[in-house]
């Protein structure tokens, strides 16, 4: 490590030798250093292996010092490996802390994450709401979730949403989130969302809500086909435009111009067609037809 050669791999089995002959601090140390040393990703996994370490040997002994670390870890985290390293910290907080800060980190973490992530991050922050503060707490986080989530997960949030809706007995609730939800899932795609509010409607529903349904259906169907047409025309005129300008290219290229009448004729060459000519020596030609690239030699060159 002094010679600033050891590599990840080192400043792990060093920690490990230290931890298994009971030098614990000495061995956090060495950790602290390899943080140090490297940058993410390769510092991530030594975060972790360090931060798993020391939960396992204070837990909530040492708490403000554990705070400390993940802090430190979390602040130059890029966003694809932040998300293990969110749960540890509110794991630790919510088994030796205060539940209120595990989910002001949990919190952030639904912003700190990559969008991949951030659906799984919404689930467990939803979760772990619900086991603290009660079902009515999570509006609030399902509201900001269908903010912020792409399309496809917005419109599988928003069933959960409507679906605790109908658990509380809010059902002009679930009725306005089914609503919400409507313009992101196509009929043809999505069936299962509609057959949900279809069967929502036919239990709490009235005549007039049901047909309403149905016309929010039919637009959202009308809304979806305009789009894919449009799409389809906006491919098309793509594709001509692409090819209306390779052909003014090969229109402006000699080279091209060259190959293209070769293709049709052989440059240079005559197309040969089955004639009978009679013979004709080469003296009698007259001298507009015989060869004018010939050369003479006479007698005594040649036999020289």
């Amino acid at each position: 490590m002094e010679l600033k050669i050891a590599n990840a791999q080192i400043i792990v089995n060093y920690a490990a030798f230290l931890e298994e002959n009971e030098y614990f601090e000495e061995s956090f140390k060495v950790y602290e250093r390899g943080v140090e040393l490297f940058t993410f990703p390769i510092s991530f996994e030594i975060w972790n292996i360090y931060l798993s370490k020391f939960v396992k040997r204070y837990g909530g002994t040492k708490l403000e010092r554990g705070r400390d670390l993940f802090e430190q870890s979390l602040e130059k985290c890029p966003p694809k490996s932040s998300k293990p390293l969110f749960l540890m910290y509110a794991q630790l907080e919510e088994d030796h802390g205060l539940a209120k800060r595990a989910m002001s980190i949990l919190e952030r973490a639904t912003q700190a994450v990559t969008d991949e992530d951030k659906f799984e991050m919404f689930t467990i922050y939803i979760a772990k709401a619900t086991a603290n503060y009660g079902l009515p707490a999570t509006r609030p986080i399902y509201e900001r979730a269908i903010e912020v989530l792409p399309d496809r997960q917005t419109a599988e949030m928003c069933l959960r949403f409507a679906s605790l809706e109908r658990k509380l007995g809010e059902i002009d609730r679930a009725r306005a989130v089914y609503a919400h939800a409507s313009q992101f899932c196509d009929p043809r795609v999505n069936p299962k969302f509609w057959a949900e509010w279809h069967s929502f409607e036919i239990e709490t529903g009235s005549e007039d809500t049901f047909r309403e349904m149905l016309r929010i259906k039919r637009s959202v169907q009308a809304q979806f086909n305009t789009e894919a047409s449009y799409l389809a025309a906006q491919t098309i005129a793509a594709r001509e435009g692409a090819m209306e300008v390779e052909e003014e290219s090969i229109a402006q290229d000699p080279m091209a111009i060259a190959d293209r009448e070769s293709g049709t004729k052989k440059a240079g060459f005559v197309a040969a067609k089955e004639t009978t000519l009679p013979s004709v020596d080469q003296e009698e030609l007259p001298v507009s037809q015989a060869n004018a690239d010939e050369i003479h030699i006479s007698d005594e060159d040649e036999f020289e």
